[in-house]
């Protein structure tokens, strides 16, 4: 079984937006981030249409994987990432 999560990626400022990028390139950045922990980034994602968007992704972890640790992660500055669990 896998958790599915939510990563709700927010930018502080344009720059920080087209500094840290988005598409394929940001996701790299994401897996990155995460490296090590089995998740399951996707390269295609929901995005706001506002200005820096707000970026979600699905993202799938193993059943073992401690949510709360996930949100310890240390991100680039200028960048948030509220990560949700999903129940069903």
């Amino acid at each position: 079984m896998t958790k599915e999560l939510t990563f709700d990626i927010h930018f502080d400022s344009v720059y920080s937006h087209d500094t840290l990028g988005e598409g394929k390139q940001l996701a790299d950045r994401i897996r990155h981030i995460y490296e090590g922990r089995g998740l399951s980034i996707p390269d295609f994602y929901d995005s706001t249409l506002t200005t820096p968007p707000v970026h979600f992704m699905q993202v799938f972890a193993p059943d073992d994987v401690d949510v709360e640790e996930l949100r310890k992660v240390h991100v680039p500055a200028g960048m948030d990432i509220d990560i949700i669990e999903l129940t069903g």
